[in-house]
């Protein structure tokens, strides 16, 4: 998922099959997404750098 210039990946999979299921984790600063690869649900950090950019 590409919203912008934010790619959100998959914490499990690696993944990029996910879908937004709230603007708010368990913190604010998270978001929580859903994987339709690995049917799992996980939180990525709202201004976490994509990984390999490093």
């Amino acid at each position: 998922m590409c919203k912008g210039k934010e790619m959100v990946q998959c914490s499990f999979c690696s993944s990029e099959q996910v879908e937004k299921i709230s603007s708010f984790g368990t913190a604010q600063l998270v978001r929580q997404y859903y994987c339709n690869s690995c049917y799992s649900v996980f939180e990525y950090i709202r201004w976490q750098e994509p990984q390999g950019n490093e």
